[in-house]
């Protein structure tokens, strides 16, 4: 076997579960306890609002506005 496609096999589910923990990690850091904390970080990501979720608040006006707009982000 190609010593080249093997290392990519080796890597490719490396890169894959790293994006992932990069976007979980983020939204564990925008769950605020107020309202006011998570439009103040809704302008950072510059959209606007903010919406519960569970018993905290996350910023923007819903989930699919807050995902793109940390994509942006980084």
């Amino acid at each position: 076997m190609n010593p080249m496609i093997s290392a990519l096999g080796l890597i490719a589910p490396l890169a894959i579960f790293s994006l992932g923990f990069g976007a979980a990690h983020a939204q564990a850091n925008d769950m605020f306890p107020t309202k006011a904390a998570a439009e103040k970080r809704a302008k950072e990501l510059k959209c606007s609002g903010a919406f519960a979720m569970g018993s905290e608040w996350m910023p923007c006006k819903d989930f699919d506005v807050y995902e793109k707009a940390v994509k942006k982000e980084s």
